[in-house]
């Protein structure tokens, strides 16, 4: 189970009235077995600070009641500390297809898991993880 978090701010600086529902898109399976319903959780932040209870990791979809009809569909992933929303956010988010130079965050189209920074001496001794993206140095 992971819980998500995040500083919400609008314009003038917090912002404890935007409602962030949380829902699974369709029933499915647990970590532990069992089975996971279709189901919205709602919060909202207090003091500008947004909390989840402890969610079920894996896919499911987002939507802010902040004017926007925008919709996301993140992944929560399985962590034992709390897990920072705009990330989840962002690698949700289509890139700007109007912007030709291509800058921004590079999205993982499947199979990167997480991404480790090694020192290259210590490289070939290293039990390997496939889903990990190694980044030698010096």
């Amino acid at each position: 189970m992971t819980v998500l978090t995040a500083n919400v701010r609008d314009i003038a600086g917090v912002d404890d009235r935007t409602i962030f529902t949380f829902e699974i898109p369709t029933v499915r399976g647990s970590t532990d077995g069992g089975v996971v319903t279709v189901r919205q959780c709602r919060y909202v932040a207090s003091d500008g600070v947004l909390t989840t209870d402890d969610l079920e990791p894996g896919p499911a979809v987002l939507r802010m009641s902040s004017g926007l009809p925008a919709e996301y569909r993140i992944t929560i992933p399985h962590s034992a500390e709390p897990v920072q929303l705009w990330p989840l956010i962002d690698a949700a988010t289509p890139p700007d297809e109007s912007v030709l130079w291509g800058t921004g965050y590079v999205r993982d189209a499947g199979g990167v898991a997480r991404v480790r920074a090694v020192p290259a001496a210590d490289y070939p001794g290293l039990a390997k993880d496939p889903a990990t993206y190694y980044i030698l140095f010096e």
